[in-house]
């Protein structure tokens, strides 16, 4: 049937690439033939197999996925079908998801003993048995994060205050993480010392997704023996909506300064849509440089300076990829962001008035805005000279809310 889209292909497994590549294109496609069309998704395409072939899902994948579906649950109202096999190719696969409680959090379960079933798929349970016995580790398990996780909602309803809210979830989901991802941090050589920095992000970006872009979180951390891995995923309103409904609470950050400044010298011949997709990447990392606790750009920073990895951060139409090819950049910036976070420690500790932390953030902002801006700039050129190595990438298909993915390796380089 023409509505139906598999997970896994003849030779393609699900990954993060081929989800923005090649999956939500062919999503895309059911509904352009027919608007009402309703899409079914199938774990594999029985036809053309290789059975020498080892097919596999990214375990980063998921929280892409899950955020997909999730998105098309809401708009047709009903689980969206999920087409099930059992065979010699698919019984690993199956046996990661069942494991990772994947199929917990897609179904209708409501025991307490498991993640509350969101009720986003609609699965045949039959084809969930056989399994090898494979165990996997209580760390690799597929997270939702959500407001109605232990009455959050009505917690935080009678705080007045947004930095208030704020702070309560940040706290609450800072536990949670490290419950659920201190011992992969530790673990891996190149990010143990780094954990507690780690796990305070984490907690900032989960409470974004589901305060700010009003939606569910999922994510998921893997490790093998190579690297560490991890993806954040919501389906909310995405970066540029998440931007326009920021408040004055930072008198530093006047709203789409950056992204307007940008905007009359942008160089790339594309739609409204993506060209506003790609401006609110760089406009989110310029807001998150001049707040006064570590968020986005930090993990960025982190990820790729301190740990050697690869940081990607999706929106809408639009995703940057950043890594080691843009280290002399990413420096100045940090050490901008390093001068701006001490800015605002003097002023907590009471080594400085008011007075002189708006002197030097006025100083550090105009800094930090021709650094994105050169940043950016220097991006859009290389993306003119050569698409397939630069480090923005351009999408037809729309998806939704912010999805971050990144990879470390395990052990330091030695040089």
């Amino acid at each position: 049937m023409k509505n139906i889209v598999s997970l896994i292909k003849s030779g393609k497994s699900l990954t993060p690439f081929n989800f923005y590549s090649d999956f939500l294109q062919e999503v895309a496609d059911v509904y352009q033939e027919d608007k009402d069309n309703t899409v079914e998704f199938k774990l594999i395409d029985g036809d053309d197999l290789n059975f020498n072939t080892k097919y596999f899902i990214d375990p980063i994948s998921l929280p892409l996925f899950l955020s997909l579906a999730q998105q098309l649950k809401n708009h047709h109202t009903i689980p969206v079908k999920f087409h099930l096999s059992n065979t010699p190719i698919t019984i690993d696969i199956l046996e990661f998801l069942y494991r990772s409680d994947f199929f917990n959090i897609v179904g209708k379960n409501d025991n307490s003993s498991f993640p509350f079933g969101k009720n986003i798929l609609d699965y045949d349970q039959a084809y969930l048995g056989g399994f090898k016995g494979k165990l996997i580790r209580t760390e690799h398990k597929v997270r939702c994060y959500s407001l109605i996780d232990d009455n959050l909602l009505q917690r935080i309803n009678p705080i007045n205050d947004e930095p208030s809210k704020r702070d309560f979830l940040v706290e609450y989901f800072s536990y949670k993480v490290k419950e659920h991802f201190y011992t992969l941090l530790y673990e891996n050589e190149n990010i143990e010392h780094l954990t507690s920095e780690f796990i305070e992000i984490l907690a900032e970006l989960i409470t974004n997704g589901v305060l700010h872009s009003e939606s569910d979180a999922f994510v998921l951390m893997f490790s093998d023996r190579y690297k560490t891995k991890f993806s954040i995923s919501d389906n909310g309103i995405g970066l540029y909506e998440s931007l326009k409904k920021k408040d004055n609470t930072n008198e530093f950050y006047n709203k789409f300064e950056l992204l307007e400044f940008l905007s009359k010298s942008f160089p790339l011949s594309v739609s409204d849509k993506i060209k506003t997709s790609i401006l609110s990447l760089f406009e989110t990392l310029f807001y998150s440089m001049l707040k006064d606790r570590q968020g986005l750009f930090d993990l960025m920073c982190n990820v790729v300076i301190n740990c050697s990895g690869y940081f990607r951060l999706h929106t809408d139409n639009a995703q940057i990829i950043v890594s080691a090819r843009m280290l002399n950049e990413l420096q100045k910036l940090n050490e901008t962001r390093t001068e701006i976070l001490k800015t605002y420690n003097s002023r907590l500790f009471d080594l400085i008035d008011n007075e002189e932390l708006r002197t030097k953030m006025i100083v550090l902002t105009n800094k930090c805005k021709k650094q994105v801006a050169e940043l950016a700039s220097s991006i859009f050129r290389k993306y003119s000279e050569d698409t397939r190595f630069s480090s923005i990438r351009i999408f037809d298909v729309k998806f939704r809310g912010v999805h971050i993915e990144v990879e470390i390796p395990n052990k330091i380089e030695k040089v």
